[in-house]
């Protein structure tokens, strides 16, 4: 009787997990060195991971096309990527860091003009009321954006000590020695996998594991390198148009606005707001003309480059899209959103996979019963 209790079944599955789980957290610290282990490879093999789906396109293009052997174009893009690395610290960095104090010294210049600005509003008889209701003065006493405010704002939430500073360098070390090893054997060995797995493991293909993992790689294969690309050339083009148009830091925004580009739908609006901000006091008309030519790429980007650089890899209906970047958003910020879509593309491929696994083995046992 209790054989063909589902409820019986059920309840004895949950207590079990149940069971297994208490027992999991009384024996951590059996687990400790594994968690650390896989704490210390997590953030190199994402890199290494995110620079592989990059890059393996460029090693495959010079193999094929150019006949250039594998290993050496693999060391070709790794001279490559540490030629980008040296430029950057050399001169890409510090021009950042100089746009990025020169615009928080600019914010707190700019606070008398906001603070004037905003008290005007209680004069005007259309906000006068608003302005009241809303308490707006009081705000305006509180508000303090002079650079010696955020720096002191700044110093006093990040207390670092010598032993974090220690962890941290340390931690950089052994991404940086890590990091090329890892790709290194991803690029050699990356495509590798699947044919092993075929030939050693998957003897019987039955439930179409192969197929699943093909699928997988490939969606975050285009997802990936055509994001990345993406978010390259919407950078050069805002550059660009904020060169022309005079903005100042046109490369730390332009920059911004292609990290931003990341996320889907909602990144370009997200993107152009620092630029809004800081532009919009002193001269309006060339914010909105910046903000209308940010616009006009967004849709050029978005009906014409985007879907042929990414292609039908990711299938995500727009809202699908937005409950993802709300949800990814307030539990992880930014990076969050950026990688909301990617995962919950992989996380579709694997629910569709277990999908035909269990209509598999209730076809199976019905082709049991009926005999």
């Amino acid at each position: 009787m209790f054989k063909k209790s589902k409820l019986f079944f059920w309840t004895v599955e949950i207590l079990a997990v149940t069971l297994l789980i208490f027992l999991l957290t009384q024996i951590q610290f059996v687990f400790q060195p594994i968690k650390t282990l896989l704490t210390l490879l997590f953030v190199p093999f994402i890199i290494a991971g995110f620079l592989y789906y990059v890059f393996n396109p460029v090693v495959t293009f010079m193999e094929e096309k150019l006949k250039i052997k594998k290993v050496f174009g693999i060391f070709i893009v790794l001279i490559l990527i540490l030629g980008m690395i040296i430029f950057a610290v050399a001169s890409v960095i510090p021009s950042l860091i100089t746009q990025l104090t020169s615009l928080i010294n600019a914010t707190g210049k700019a606070y008398p003009q906001i603070r004037t600005w905003i008290e005007g509003l209680q004069h005007n008889p259309r906000f006068s009321h608003i302005y009241e209701q809303l308490d707006i003065k009081s705000l305006v006493e509180r508000l303090n954006l002079s650079y010696t405010d955020i720096l002191h704002n700044l110093l006093n939430s990040i207390t670092i000590s010598v032993g974090s500073i220690v962890s941290i360098i340390t931690s950089i070390i052994m991404v940086m020695i890590l990091v090329p090893i890892l790709l290194y054997y991803m690029l050699k060995d990356g495509e590798k996998i699947i044919p092993f797995l075929k030939e050693n493991v998957l003897t019987e293909d039955k439930l179409n594991i192969l197929e699943l993992l093909e699928n997988m790689n490939h969606t975050i294969s285009r997802y990936i390198s055509g994001v990345a690309l993406d978010a390259l050339l919407v950078f050069i083009v805002v550059f660009v148009g904020y060169m022309v148009l005079g903005i100042p830091y046109a490369f730390l925004f332009a920059l911004f606005a292609g990290v931003t580009n990341l996320i889907p739908y909602a990144g370009p609006y997200i993107g152009v707001l620092p630029m809004v901000v800081t532009v919009a006091f002193n001269r309006p008309i060339t914010a909105l003309i910046a903000v209308i030519y940010v616009l006009v790429l967004q849709q050029l980007d978005g009906n014409l480059v985007y879907p042929k650089i990414v292609g039908s890899a990711v299938k995500v209906h727009p809202v699908t899209v937005m409950i993802l970047m709300l949800i990814s958003g307030s539990l992880y910020g930014i990076l969050g959103m950026i990688i909301a879509v990617p995962a919950y593309c992989l996380v579709k491929e694997i629910v569709k996979f277990a999908n035909s696994l269990y209509n598999n083995h209730k076809a199976e046992q019905r082709k049991i019963i009926s005999k």
